[in-house]
């Protein structure tokens, strides 16, 4: 089941989920677009915008699906021609068909007992499921095993910032190449690396959901202690996994 007030409490942090997130490459947007029928779009898990703002400068027909009412301010702020509505995918009707329903890095958070269904429900015959998360990959080796052991001194052993793999991507993957109410299953990979100052970096953390769940007094040690490995800033590979299939006729 999925943890509800885990789910949520990213609209804690909007601001350093805003500054701190990476964004994803236009590539990745252009590519979901051609795969897709054209029509109207759904985001599920809109939090901010991060993903938001790449298809909705193709000026498609987007509707978006946020839980958290901070999140959903601060993405209507920033993306204002985008409709926008406020509470779980699993409470809402889609009022039309959509040719596209997209998720970044959120749909681990839908009720896994129900989210192919409904994706199934909100799309039309052959329209597009996008499935993506970033993957956050320290590129000096020996640096990444020291923070992934401050995480695991601590007890962050669950979506830790600093893990080696992720199983989000593998796990909808292997369901959808067993599911026949999806088809032309495709999987497909970005990578760019960047520079993060500390403080920016900690503000990363701070946006992670593993981190966002520790009382305060138990997250600043992890906190310095990370800031202390970390020096000047630390080079990230941001590493985006893509999952596309089609809503079978």
């Amino acid at each position: 089941m999925v943890d509800r007030v885990r789910s949520v409490v990213f609209g804690e942090a909007v601001e350093q989920y805003e500054s701190a997130r990476p964004g994803y490459p236009e590539q990745l947007v252009t590519e979901v677009l051609e795969y897709a029928p054209a029509g109207p779009v759904l985001e599920v898990g809109a939090g901010t915008g991060k993903a938001t703002v790449g298809f909705a400068a193709h000026g498609v027909d987007l509707t978006c699906v946020e839980p958290d009412p901070r999140m959903a301010a601060a993405l209507t702020s920033k993306c204002p021609g985008v409709r926008v509505e406020s509470g779980r995918f699993e409470d809402y009707v889609p009022d039309r068909p959509f040719t596209l329903l997209y998720s970044a890095q959120a749909w681990h958070w839908v009720d896994p007992e129900r989210r192919w269904d409904l994706a199934h429900a909100a799309l039309a015959p052959s329209g597009a499921l996008a499935l993506f998360w970033n993957r956050y990959v320290v590129t000096d080796a020996e640096l990444g095993a020291a923070l992934a052991a401050v995480d695991h001194r601590h007890g962050v052993t669950s979506s830790s910032l600093h893990r080696s793999t992720s199983v989000q991507a593998e796990e909808s993957e292997h369901l959808l190449a067993h599911d026949p109410r999806f088809t032309d299953l495709d999987i497909r990979h970005y990578v760019h690396h960047t520079w993060y100052p500390t403080e920016r970096y900690l503000d990363l953390v701070r946006s992670i959901s593993a981190y966002r769940m520790l009382d305060p007094a138990a997250r600043e040690p992890v906190l310095g202690e990370l800031a202390a490995l970390l020096g000047d800033g630390v080079e990230i590979a941001f590493r985006t996994d893509l999952t596309l299939a089609r809503r079978a006729h």
